[in-house]
């Protein structure tokens, strides 16, 4: 790209931030306008910065979608933290979400810990109020959306509904006029530079978070070991890391009941990433500790 077309479109970095299972995922694969974060109603399915892209008359918006904010008890949370904090740093706009159902009672402490983070950052700051759909009264956001405008200066303050799309459109207006005169970061065409094997992995976990207990999704990783791309199929070996014996049995389930599922579903949303057919290899293996093993971590991408 010439030095004369950079200045001829706004373009930046977006960070969607807030605490674990506001929407963040949601509102990013909504502004994108395809899956490019995994979804599920267990908090902390956001592991790592997932970037998504989209290209408009004149823009180029990159929305980095980050993992639920909070404090670190583990390696692994240490270092979803510090993702989340090297993206306030590195984005020209953040989006700041907020549960519309959970704050009808005041926001909570940890509400509190995610806007101090991005008064401190210094960046130009949107407040996202998400569910809005889910409340019983239009009037009980009223309240919401003066405790909110309390805690920070924010550019705007939007209600909204990721999940409906309702005022998702007039967000996007917002945060394009607070983008700076800047290059196409990414080719025409492009959602997201998630590599392809990390977004099969996640794919996996998305569908083994929603098929398991409460105990287990936590200490479920996803490592793909091999992609072999053959004439009319293409073969994903990937493993299913868990830390004790006793997940692994809940994983495959009564006579691999668990595990078949879990495979099936995530077959179809590779298959649709893919455009091809696909055969995949599930294994599960028992890994102790490694949310607190670095080098375990790394190979993670994490």
């Amino acid at each position: 790209m010439n030095e004369e077309s950079r200045n001829d479109i706004k373009s930046g970095f977006v960070a969607v931030v807030g605490r674990p299972n506001v929407g963040k995922s949601t509102l990013v694969n909504r502004l994108v306008g395809t899956k490019v974060s995994i979804t599920s109603p267990r908090p902390q399915t956001t592991r790592s910065p997932i970037r998504g892209v989209r290209n408009g008359p004149g823009y180029q918006a990159v929305f980095v979608d980050t993992p639920g904010s909070q404090k670190p008890r583990d390696t692994l949370r240490s270092r979803m933290q510090q993702q989340v904090l090297d993206s306030l740093s590195e984005s020209d706009v953040v989006l700041v979400l907020f549960d519309a159902q959970q704050a009808r009672n005041g926001l909570g402490t940890g509400d509190r810990y995610v806007a101090r983070l991005v008064a401190e950052s210094g960046t130009p700051a949107i407040a996202v109020i998400n569910k809005v759909d889910l409340l019983r009264d239009p009037s009980e956001a009223l309240p919401i959306v003066e405790e909110v405008s309390n805690l920070a200066e924010y550019e705007d303050v939007f209600l909204l509904s990721a999940k409906e799309g309702l005022n998702v459109e007039p967000l996007m207006e917002t945060v394009v006029g607070l983008l700076p005169p800047g290059p196409q970061y990414f080719p025409e065409g492009a959602v997201t530079d998630y590599p392809e094997s990390l977004i099969l992995a996640e794919y996996i976990r998305e569908k083994a978070l929603n098929a398991l207990r409460e105990e287990v999704p936590h200490a479920i990783a996803v490592e793909i070991d091999e992609v072999e791309r053959k004439d009319n199929v293409t073969v994903v070996y990937a493993i299913i890391h868990v830390e004790r014996a006793s997940q692994r049995m809940i994983v495959l389930g009564k006579n691999g009941k668990t595990i078949k599922q879990i495979g099936t579903e995530a077959r179809r949303d590779v298959e649709r990433l893919l455009g091809t057919r696909i055969y995949l290899d599930l294994k599960v293996k028992v890994t102790p500790g490694w949310r607190n093993d670095p080098r375990f971590l790394e190979r993670l991408g994490l």
